[in-house]
């Protein structure tokens, strides 16, 4: 299981992968659940909220980092990806089948993460793997231990398909730690938490997409590896 080093995938690739394999993440119809995000000096709140089993889902941000805190909130429904960026009263549209790297590129959002979607799999694939429960937020978690030849080792506590904590050491000895805080499924979602602010500037970045596609099937892409 490969950890990614962005903290925009801890929300970005669940809505991501699930979306072009075109089944529903959750076997909850709604949910909203609130994280505390830590990653060397960095701290965040990060609340994901989801309705329709997944269909309509966003990811809010709130990082603080050397006093200052950036707020983005990440919204997957009618077929699109819009990124708000409410510092800068931006809105930026990706097409659905855009992947994470590119996503963040144009984004701006770039700091330490985990990969939860990619836990919740391989949790379930591996179901004998889960090393004894615990309860977090009264809930009883399988729990998870994983210590990879890159140099990451860590565990990861998963009730119902949700992560509910999660943390590990870098191959650098940089420690990363998730936890929730709130969690509530199938409950009432209000419809303004998946709208877009009316008076933000929208940048549409299906065309710009679409170019970076066609130059990597003629160039190839770059081999992350041998950077």
């Amino acid at each position: 299981m490969k950890l990614k080093a962005l903290f925009f995938t801890v929300g970005l690739l669940p809505m991501l992968l699930f979306a072009q394999e075109g089944v529903n993440p959750y076997i909850s119809k709604s949910g909203k659940i609130t994280y505390r995000y830590e990653f060397g000096d960095m701290s965040a709140t990060y609340t994901l909220i989801f309705d329709d089993f997944g269909n309509k889902e966003c990811v809010d941000i709130a990082v603080s980092n050397a006093g200052n805190v950036d707020h983005s909130r990440t919204v997957m429904t009618q077929g699109s990806l819009f990124v708000i960026n409410y510092d800068e009263k931006q809105v930026m549209k990706f097409p659905l089948e855009s992947n994470g790297e590119s996503i963040d590129e144009y984004s701006g959002s770039s700091t330490g993460g985990i990969d939860l979607k990619e836990m919740v799999a391989s949790s379930a694939k591996n179901k004998q793997a889960a090393k004894g429960q615990e309860l977090v937020l009264g809930k009883t978690c399988q729990v998870y231990q994983f210590n990879e030849s890159e140099g990451y080792k860590g565990k990861y506590w998963v009730w119902n398909g949700f992560v509910l904590k999660a943390e590990y050491l870098d191959e650098n000895g940089e420690h990363t730690f998730l936890e929730a805080k709130e969690i509530a499924v199938d409950v009432s979602i209000p419809g303004k938490e998946f709208e877009l602010p009316q008076d933000f500037e929208v940048v549409d970045m299906t065309e710009t997409i679409e170019q970076m596609k066609k130059l990597q099937e003629i160039y190839g892409v770059p081999d992350e590896d041998a950077e």
